[in-house]
């Protein structure tokens, strides 16, 4: 082989801004190195992997992303287009409605909670709205600041390990899209761990990457060659993409133990037209509420620290 050859090999191999070198494709969970390219995404002129591990079924964004990268792909005009009267409420407001109503079947009104990554802050008014001593924490200063002024609530500018709350500050801790964006599921689960009361739950929901729709929407992009056709796979910002299993294999490890589960899915937006509609049928099919209990997408875990992490 050629010096010159070599050498462009060589600078092949490295990684490109905002990516950390893989580790020879190491599971982050179970540290078995069977690990298998599951599909293959280009953004930014990038190039990202998801691997999906043969032992425990985690499928992790490889290589992993940078703090650096993702902190400016937070920054800045992020969710920029929520920040106008009424623009979360018709984005979210469903969806908030029905996270405040299964929180509201665990904890009380009066009880204090905490939204972790609350954006503009909705899901902290409604809470406040219905009794509930809220308040969220967010990175983004553009967001935290127009929630702040819109909704009057309390938005602090920090992430959850910079955050220095007394030990069982909250009855409740909300990470709703939250923990597959983070570079450590376990250490930021075991952060809010210690915020909560010893009987305190969290809220924590994310997408299935193995759902029915998941799987229809992979099957399109892979049959057109089309990467962003699989909508529910959001790689590199999702550095995780969990299913069941896995999401339960990681609350377990940062000493949680589930209390509730149940499924639910979004109707999809009036936007799609022609083809692109019709390809996204399974999507309006699984908004049914027969159908969305069942195999609905969004993944809703109610979780509680096990007793001896509370009593730790």
């Amino acid at each position: 082989m050629s010096q010159k050859l070599a050498t462009a090999l060589e600078e092949l191999s490295k990684p490109t801004i905002g990516q950390i070198a893989s580790t020879g494709c190491e599971c982050p969970m179970c540290r078995s190195m069977a690990t298998r390219v599951k599909f293959v995404k280009v953004q930014d002129e990038q190039r990202w992997t998801l691997r999906k591990c043969r032992q425990c079924g985690l499928h992790f964004t490889d290589p992993i992303p940078q703090p650096e990268f993702l902190n400016q792909c937070y920054a800045g005009d992020y969710h920029h287009e929520l920040q106008a009267d009424g623009a979360t409420e018709y984005r979210f407001g469903p969806k908030y409605q029905r996270y405040l109503n299964r929180i509201a079947e665990h904890v009380p009104p009066g009880s204090r909670v905490l939204d972790v990554g609350c954006s503009t802050g909705l899901l902290v008014k409604m809470l406040c709205d219905r009794g509930y001593r809220a308040e969220g924490i967010e990175l983004n200063s553009a967001s935290a600041t127009w929630g702040r002024q819109h909704y009057g609530i309390t938005i602090r500018e920090c992430g959850i390990g910079e955050c220095a709350f007394a030990p069982g500050s909250f009855d409740a801790i909300i990470l709703a899209d939250v923990l597959e964006h983070t570079l450590h599921p376990r250490q930021c689960l075991s952060a809010i761990g210690q915020y909560l009361t010893p009987d305190g739950l969290a809220f924590v929901a994310f997408p299935d990457i193995n759902s029915l729709e998941s799987r229809w929407f992979f099957l399109m992009a892979k049959l057109t060659s089309t990467s962003w056709l699989w909508k529910t796979c959001h790689m590199p910002l999702h550095v995780w993409e969990f299913t069941p299993k896995t999401a339960l294999a990681c609350f377990e490890a940062a000493g949680f133990r589930l209390v509730e589960f149940q499924r639910s899915q979004d109707a999809p937006g009036n936007d799609a037209t022609g083809l692109l509609r019709f390809i996204s049928f399974p999507s309006e099919i699984a908004a049914w509420p027969v159908v969305a209990t069942r195999w609905g997408t969004q993944m809703e875990f109610v979780i509680r620290r096990r007793s001896e992490q509370a009593s730790a």
